[in-house]
């Protein structure tokens, strides 16, 4: 009769460690994250007081507004991450071009009126052609950064936080399912209440991704140093 042998079988090394770092993160991001939603839900509620009653959230409304400084929030923290990151710059600089692009769209009204009909279109869409021939430069650079940043926490926030404001705020607010919901009783208001707070919460997604996407570049940018430094070493210059 054969012995048994016995099997052998590797087994992955996992790095085990008592101290709730992560637990604290989740707790720190759930308040502040948590607080912001609060707060925008807040000024609904207070602003949706205060307005008319036959024209409450119009394109002049305090929420259209507060939309604007939510995307120029982001921008600008996209737009702070591609120059101090300049190893995230192609795709830093590609999410700043669409967010204020999507600023640039949410001024339609005063840009038609205060510069010429159609001014919004021209800014738009040469912002991001002008991002659009930088990745086409940088492309190589481009897909690695957009390749590691897709599994990132941040790209799951940012893909909701569009997701939420220009796909599902969209279909949402459309005046054929509120006519469907009302019947005989639709009230224009009770439509355009329900689409820009659920746009007001997309875009404080985005501003959320955006602060995410600074975090990651930040981390990003530490490990690339530490590489360099674990290089620099192994291979010490002599004199």
């Amino acid at each position: 009769m054969a012995d048994h042998q016995p099997i052998f079988i590797k087994v992955a090394k996992y790095t085990i460690t008592s101290t709730p770092a992560g637990l604290k993160t989740a707790l720190l991001r759930l308040i502040i994250y948590g607080a912001l939603i609060y707060l925008l839900a807040e000024f609904l509620k207070w602003n949706v007081k205060q307005e008319a009653v036959s024209n409450k959230f119009s394109e002049d409304s305090a929420v259209e507004y507060v939309q604007s400084i939510l995307l120029l929030l982001s921008s600008t923290v996209f737009l702070y991450t591609s120059f101090k990151y300049r190893s995230l710059f192609p795709l830093s600089f590609a999410l700043f071009a669409f967010m204020m692009a999507s600023l640039i769209r949410e001024q339609d009204a005063f840009l038609d009126e205060h510069v010429y009909d159609g001014a919004w279109q021209t800014g738009a869409f040469s912002l991001l052609i002008l991002a659009s021939l930088l990745i086409y430069r940088k492309k190589a650079i481009f897909f690695s950064n957009l390749n590691n940043f897709v599994h990132q926490f941040s790209f799951g926030i940012l893909l909701s936080g569009i997701v939420t404001t220009y796909i599902f705020a969209r279909l949402y607010g459309r005046k054929v399912f509120w006519m469907a919901v009302m019947e005989t009783q639709y009230v224009r208001d009770v439509k355009n209440v329900s689409e820009e707070s659920l746009e007001l919460f997309g875009y404080a997604l985005i501003l959320v991704a955006s602060v995410e996407f600074y975090l990651f570049a930040h981390a990003k940018n530490i490990e690339i140093e530490l590489k360099t430094h674990q290089a620099q070493s192994s291979f010490p210059i002599s004199a």
